[in-house]
């Protein structure tokens, strides 16, 4: 089995335990099958007050029965011919109205990996305004073009895995991490959960 059909599957699964979570919040909704709405950063819509909240579902699916404590925001990553693409947190295409980061995937006793709903015990579900997120970066001066900018020096001096940067503080905040074992090579933003909670850009949606 290749590696995207295996997470499209692992991806199902965790999809129908987590309509299950939103069920049990009373929360009307409809998962979103249409690609190309999902490509525009939609896998949920919440219908609330006569308004529409549109999700994008981030999952720390190979983190299984880890309780991390960041999530990477991808800043950009390289196509199949090598070409570098902007990431999905500085694409403008994108309709996101909030992120869902589900952390903290633990299965229960003895499941090792995730093969029906059943498996799992609990998860984490913070909740990130992208709007909020994105004045909060560009008010400290993370700046689309200061990350652009960022993104091609540490790519240019290939500087792979942890750099630090005065706009964060790196035990608080964040960092940007720069991923050398995958095809994708992706730079991320790494940042601390807590982080975002305490900054009122995110909250504590489930499982905390």
């Amino acid at each position: 089995m290749s590696n995207f059909k295996f997470d499209l599957e692992q991806e199902h699964i965790l999809n129908t335990y987590l309509d299950d979570v939103y069920e049990s919040k009373k929360l009307k909704f409809s998962r979103i099958t249409d690609f190309n709405k999902q490509h525009q950063g939609i896998d949920i819509i919440f219908h609330h007050n006569s308004n529409d909240y549109f999700i994008d579902e981030k999952a720390q699916l190979h983190y299984l029965n880890q309780d991390l404590p960041t999530f990477t925001f991808e800043l950009s990553y390289l196509n199949k011919n090598h070409e570098i693409k902007e990431g999905w947190l500085l694409d403008t295409s994108k309709k996101t109205h909030y992120y869902f980061l589900i952390t903290a995937i633990i299965l229960k006793t003895g499941k090792t990996k995730l093969t029906d709903r059943n498996d799992i015990k609990s998860v984490k579900i913070t909740s990130v305004n992208r709007s909020k997120l994105i004045g909060h970066l560009k008010h400290h001066g993370l700046t689309r073009h200061e990350l652009e900018a960022y993104d091609y020096s540490i790519r240019h001096a290939q500087s792979f895995g942890k750099n630090t940067i005065p706009e964060l503080d790196k035990k608080s905040a964040g960092i940007i991490y720069y991923t050398k074992h995958l095809n994708e090579q992706p730079m991320n933003l790494q940042l601390r959960l807590q982080y975002l909670i305490d900054c009122r850009i995110a909250k504590a949606f489930h499982g905390f």
